[in-house]
């Protein structure tokens, strides 16, 4: 115990001694030679400690504040992406209807609808369009469909936000027809095939000539007169009529919208 007691006067003496000399040398004081010696070991821990933990408050202040508008970029960045495609949209939408808004305009068919195919059935038992008006756009049954100078078929089911089109086509969908250099007479009717119908009841007494274009007569309670149904592929003349096979004037495939309207409202 004692021991220990002399080894730390002994350190103490030591010190002092070599603070004292350290201060005549300098000429300060020994009060500031030791409070600078006790000031040292907080200046480097300072150094080594503070500031680095300081920089890095910095760095994640400036990374939270580079983060913030990275964040405001993307935002922005997604808004634009998204006027973008509206925009497209529009365009693409105004491209595909031009056709058939110019349509309108010349046959003024200012009471009819304009209605956006939403599926398509093609079958050996049936053909139809489902497209998107219905009972809260004013449509009803047997209203008259049309592309164009083009007859698409006709409404054969009315629905709340939809309607059911039987296409020319289908077996059920009949209209009265003129061919267009002869004047020949006759029901167009649907093979429940695409890409062929047929002409019935033309006397055999007309003439039909290949290439020939069928259209709506006017006859009867539906279908509007002058529209296309198609073009003459092949005329077969029986006893007492002919039968003729007609190519469709449109590919029920590409048509995208559609014209709904009834008989009476054509001008």
């Amino acid at each position: 115990m004692h021991k220990n007691k002399l080894i730390v006067v002994v350190i103490f003496i030591i010190i002092s001694f070599f603070v004292v000399r350290h201060s005549m040398r300098l000429g300060v004081s020994v009060v500031e030679v030791v409070s600078s010696s006790a000031l040292y070991p907080l200046l480097r821990a300072q150094q080594f400690v503070i500031v680095p933990i300081a920089a890095w408050f910095d760095r994640r202040a400036t990374m939270h504040d580079l983060e913030g508008r990275i964040h405001c970029l993307q935002q922005e960045n997604e808004k634009l992406l998204a006027e973008n495609i509206e925009l497209k949209a529009f365009h693409s939408h105004s491209d595909q209807t031009a056709e058939l808004r110019n349509f309108n305009k010349r046959y003024q068919l200012h009471k009819g609808c304009m209605a956006q195919v939403l599926a398509r059935h093609f079958s050996s038992s049936n053909q139809f369009f489902l497209v998107d008006a219905g009972f809260s756009q004013g449509i009803k049954k047997d209203m008259v469909v049309l592309y164009g100078n083009n007859i698409v078929g006709r409404v054969a089911a009315v629905y709340p936000w939809y309607c059911k089109v039987c296409l020319i086509t289908d077996s059920d969908c009949k209209v009265a027809a003129i061919a267009g250099k002869s004047n020949a007479t006759g029901i167009h009717e649907g093979n429940n095939d695409a890409l062929s119908t047929t002409m019935r009841y033309v006397s055999h007494l007309a003439s039909v000539d290949k290439d020939d274009t069928v259209l709506s007569s006017g006859e009867g309670l539906v279908f509007p007169k002058g529209f296309a149904l198609g073009k003459v592929i092949s005329a077969d003349k029986n006893d007492l009529f002919y039968t003729i096979t007609v190519k469709p004037a449109l590919d029920f495939n590409a048509v995208r919208y559609c014209t709904l309207i009834a008989k009476e409202d054509i001008t």
